[in-house]
């Protein structure tokens, strides 16, 4: 199934403002947010910009979802399972990124096919595609910057706000 909700057409999805501070102390979504943005050329502080396909932008994205995630009782995978399918992604779909975070995770590479139902995941840098695409049979096609810009953002913004909030100093001297 395709996600049809994180097709690139949303020009301006909804964000979290991660706005710069004085006193440099941030919660940790709020640093992976923008680390996220960088990586994919995008506002700091906004999230505008198309972005880019940039793997360490996506491993980013995963962190993030992992943050909002929450803490797991059990298998993190149901935490992912119930933070992505509660955003409207398909329960197939959410097993394919759960899959894709663990590549990335524990191998800094797409998942193999058999650990996605005999499909070759291929990552795009096409703006217009669709975050998740299963539509051609044997393989997932993942938008990066739709990923990151529209799907990961959107879940962001939509997010109960019980992430862990504790600051971290990002101007420690040594």
């Amino acid at each position: 199934m395709t996600t049809q909700l994180d097709h690139g057409i949303d020009p301006a999805p909804a964000m979290l403002r991660c706005e710069i501070r004085q006193s440099k102390l941030y919660p940790s979504l709020v640093l992976a947010l923008r680390d996220m943005r960088q990586a994919n050329g995008r506002d700091l502080v906004t999230g505008a910009g198309e972005g880019n396909e940039s793997w360490v932008g996506l491993s980013l994205a995963m962190i993030v979802l992992d943050t909002l995630s929450g803490p797991s009782p059990g298998h993190v995978g149901n935490s992912w399972d119930r933070l992505l399918t509660s955003h409207g992604i398909p329960a197939d779909d959410a097993k394919i990124v759960y899959k894709l975070r663990c590549s990335l995770l524990h191998g800094y590479g797409p998942p193999k096919p058999s650990a996605v139902n005999n499909r070759k995941v291929l990552l795009t840098s096409d703006a217009a595609a669709y975050a998740v695409d299963t539509s051609t049979t044997g393989q997932v096609l993942i938008s990066v910057p739709v990923f990151c810009g529209r799907l990961v953002e959107r879940i962001a913004h939509a997010a109960p706000r019980n992430w862990d909030t504790s600051l971290i100093d990002t101007d420690i001297q040594l």
